[in-house]
């Protein structure tokens, strides 16, 4: 396969490793900025309520099916066994790659064929009652999508393993396009909500349709061909398999805990249930989880894709000292980022929601619902970063049991704090519970890594974390003071130009304060470090390696 002169076929020969966490989290920072622009008409024409609150949880299934094998499972099970045989011969990985796209394709059939089997016994037994029909039929239409996008991810990961990443990236741009164009041009001119969300439904899965196109086209200009040869590369097809599922589940705990705050939010809002919560309250925990997972999306998925690539390269060539170092360097990036997102996604919760959902359908009551979600998620943003890292990390190492393990208690964690905190707060306390549940892995995670590697939270951590924290404190008072300066307006206009400003000058002062500080790794993430780091060391040492 021929190599682009702009992306190498090894993300650890490029000059630099952040080069490709840069061009990923571009890539990602626009999807996301359309992801916003799509919520912003959905919650125009629906609002918070009971259809959306059933649109919500149909979709996390398939949408939960994006995250896990477009954004973790699949790549970081057939990575490492694609890249070794893609160095040593090219016919052979391609026999591998179709061999997995094969068990793929049929999996996945047979799945998405049962989920309509048990769809169609509850629709037609309303075990869930007369409410749940509106849900099973929307779940049941968004089904396809999942063969869709978990077919596209394989494609995705065959690309990362070439160091192609920037085509992989712009896959969800196309989504959010097509999902804009429905919900902004196509559903004005519907009066009926169930109409305008199965147009909605039907733009996903033309959306997806164009996702799995753009990934195929560039393989195929590659040189990249469909081959059905051996029995070897099927049996190495089955033990990517057989890996790939303690990685989805372990990969899969933030979303099973948020598929269990939807659910129980949906469930205990029905009227048949006595509405223990408010209604609306699965469509704001979807909301304050879109939110959330804006800084989540662009940094944590651009890290952890670029990071297990290089990761898995010195892992198999047995590079230790490389391993700790892209270890503590990433914790650093998360720390880095994740403890201003955090506060400013605490600080700026109401602005957020008033500036983005506040309109049509959506009211003041609405915002006000959604900004309680925004910031029970936001605490623990950090550790969400952290989590992404860590488990990847695991992976990397060939460990797929211990993220298991720890995800497994999570889950049990999450669940037992589900009940009492939503008695005691309402549709927030799920998000709280889903939060504390969160922190908790990031720190057995932790600890567990310290048995596999020589490696510690050293006085230098400790120091750069004080700087953060600091860094952090100064952004915190400085948009709190103009919280308190700026005026009430109702004008959309002039509430984002706002918007923009507090985060422009939240961005501002947390640099500025970092630079005050001196930390050095703000500028190796930017690209604008001219002296030696601790990566560009590490990877002049790659070099010569490669080059005696």
């Amino acid at each position: 396969m021929s190599q682009s002169k702009h992306e190498p076929s090894n993300p650890n020969q490029s000059p630099s490793w952040m080069r490709h966490v840069r061009r990923v989290g571009l890539l990602t920072f626009l999807s996301r900025i359309l992801g916003l622009i799509r919520d912003m008409g959905m919650a125009a024409t629906f609002g918070n309520g009971p259809l959306l609150d059933a649109f919500t949880l149909a979709f996390r299934i398939p949408n939960m099916s994006r995250r896990l094998f477009g954004e973790g499972a699949l790549t970081t099970a057939f990575l490492p066994r694609y890249v070794v045989v893609l160095e040593e011969d090219k016919s052979k990985a391609e026999q591998l790659a179709s061999a997995v796209l094969f068990f793929l394709i049929v999996t996945l059939s047979l799945v998405t064929l049962l989920g309509y089997i048990v769809l169609g016994l509850f629709y037609q037994t309303n075990l869930l009652g007369e409410s749940s029909r509106l849900l099973l039929v929307m779940a049941g239409a968004l089904l396809p999508y999942v063969l869709l996008i978990c077919v596209t991810a394989q494609l995705c990961a065959m690309l990362h393993a070439q160091g192609y990443f920037s085509i992989p990236a712009t896959v969800p741009i196309l989504l959010n396009l097509i999902w804009i164009l429905a919900i902004w041009f196509i559903t004005p001119y519907y009066t009926a909500p169930q109409t305008q969300v199965y147009i909605v439904i039907g733009a996903i899965l033309l959306g997806g349709g164009l996702q799995l196109l753009l990934p195929a086209m560039h393989l195929y200009l590659q040189g990249f061909r469909v081959r059905w040869k051996t029995r070897e590369q099927f049996r190495e097809a089955r033990k990517v398999f057989r890996d790939m599922l303690p990685i989805v589940f372990g990969l899969s705990i933030t979303q099973v805990n948020s598929i269990c705050d939807g659910t129980l939010a949906w469930w205990f809002a029905l009227p048949e249930q006595g509405s223990w919560i408010t209604p609306g309250s699965a469509s704001a925990l979807y909301y304050g989880q879109r939110m959330y997972q804006f800084p989540l999306g662009i940094f944590g998925i651009a890290l952890g894709t670029v990071l297990f690539a290089r990761l898995t390269h010195h892992v198999k060539t047995n590079q230790l000292d490389s391993v700790k170092q892209d270890v503590q360097f990433g914790l650093s990036f998360v720390l880095i980022i994740g403890l201003p997102a955090s506060a400013g996604m605490i600080l700026l919760a109401y602005p957020i929601a008033e500036t983005l959902l506040q309109r049509g359908q959506f009211d003041a009551f609405d915002t006000q619902q959604t900004t309680q979600t925004i910031i029970a998620y936001g605490t623990a943003i950090w550790s969400y970063l952290g989590i992404t890292l860590l488990q990847r990390v695991f992976y990397a190492m060939g460990d797929v049991k211990t993220p298991l393990r720890i995800g497994l208690a999570t889950v049990a964690l999450n669940l037992l704090l589900n009940i009492p905190l939503m008695i005691w707060l309402g549709g927030k306390g799920l998000a709280y519970a889903t939060a504390i549940a969160a922190v908790v892995q990031f720190i057995y995670l932790w600890a567990a890594l310290k048995r596999h590697l020589p490696i510690s939270f050293s006085s230098a951590n400790m120091k750069l974390l004080s700087k953060l924290i600091a860094s952090s404190i100064m952004m915190t008072l400085a948009i709190w003071l103009l919280l308190q300066w700026l005026p009430d307006t109702e004008l959309k206009r002039w509430q984002a130009v706002q918007l923009l400003f507090l985060i422009s000058v939240a961005v501002v002062v947390y640099g500025f304060s970092l630079k005050i500080l001196q930390v050095e790794e703000l500028n190796e993430i930017l690209g604008f470090s001219k002296k030696p780091t601790i990566l560009t060391q590490q990877e002049d040492l790659d070099a010569n390696r490669k080059n005696p």
